[in-house]
């Protein structure tokens, strides 16, 4: 029995796309563009009831491999945007808002180009990777290692990855997973730790690791290798105007030098720093309201 969960539109390749939604289901829709290895149910945490005090609609799709949505192995991120269309028209949404995270940058990026600009509102990216040419500038030597990984050994990796969370991601029972991922957390910096541990965050990791790993690894593995490699355009090829950059001065994952390189490549970009922040003490809850309040104007 799949782990998976979530609903399922058909694509006009046949293809399906899976989806979450979390929030008002009347409230002003914001898309989210989830990083690796995540998908759309990490929403499922304290970002539920708080988007329902903001009248907020979270739309959350999983992208190919993850979830429900199916697995194609040559996709590139300049085919999200018709995914992300196809989505949008289903739902029969006039307007929206759009926030991407971590390595959903590219993604959140090439959604910004071309999707319609009447009805694109505000694009935001939170804790982004920056772009292939921008480097590894202000990431930890730790990280750095892994991402040559992926990118040189990518379907190794992807075995190894499988080799520590699968069997315990497709058990039927979700404690395995738990088990897993508590002792996965042990070696993260106490301040990560601490975001980590509490009961909302920690189920919502559970639940996305299922998602993740319903279909194998294979998912996550693409995933990386289109973040170790150029995007297919250039961030100065982007002339949506306004998009928000929020990072954390601490964070050693996407760094805040990939924000500023973006930040100066983007017309009238709004770029914020938040000081002593991580990668996973950014998402937090008073930061994540503040994200959507600015979102919302």
């Amino acid at each position: 029995m799949s782990t998976a969960v979530g609903q399922v539109i058909d694509l006009p390749d046949g293809r399906r796309l899976g989806y979450h939604e979390f929030g008002d289901p009347t409230g002003t829709p914001v898309i989210y563009i989830h990083g690796t290895p995540d998908s759309g149910v990490t929403l499922s945490g304290f970002e539920d009831p708080l988007a329902k005090r903001l009248g907020v609609r979270w739309i959350a799709p999983d992208r190919p491999g993850i979830g429900n949505s199916t697995f194609y192995p040559h996709r590139r991120v300049l085919d999200y945007p018709a995914d992300l269309r196809a989505l949008i028209q289903h739902l029969e949404l006039p307007n929206y808002r759009i926030i991407g995270t971590s390595r959903g940058t590219g993604y959140t990026l090439a959604c910004a180009q071309a999707l319609p600009r009447e009805e694109l509102l505000m694009v935001s990216i939170c804790a982004g990777v920056g772009p292939w040419e921008a480097g590894q500038a202000g990431q930890s030597e730790l990280i750095q290692k892994l991402i040559m990984v992926w990118k040189d050994q990518n379907e190794d990796f992807v075995k190894y990855m499988e080799g520590i969370f699968l069997a315990a991601a497709q058990d039927p029972d979700p404690t395995k997973m738990e088990a897993v991922w508590r002792e996965q957390i042990k070696v993260f910096e106490p301040k990560d730790r601490e975001v980590l541990e509490k009961p909302n965050a920690f189920q919502s990791a559970i639940r996305v690791f299922r998602q993740v790993y319903a279909q194998g690894g294979v998912g996550h593995g693409r995933e990386m290798k289109l973040n170790t490699e150029p995007w297919g355009f250039n961030v100065e090829d982007i002339d949506y105007e306004g998009i928000r950059l929020w990072y954390g001065s601490a964070d050693e994952n996407t760094s805040p030098e990939m924000g500023r390189y973006m930040a100066g490549r983007l017309p009238k970009a709004v770029y914020k720093e938040y000081p002593g922040e991580t990668h996973y003490t950014i998402w937090r809850e008073e930061l994540v309201t503040e994200f959507l309040k600015d979102l919302l104007g």
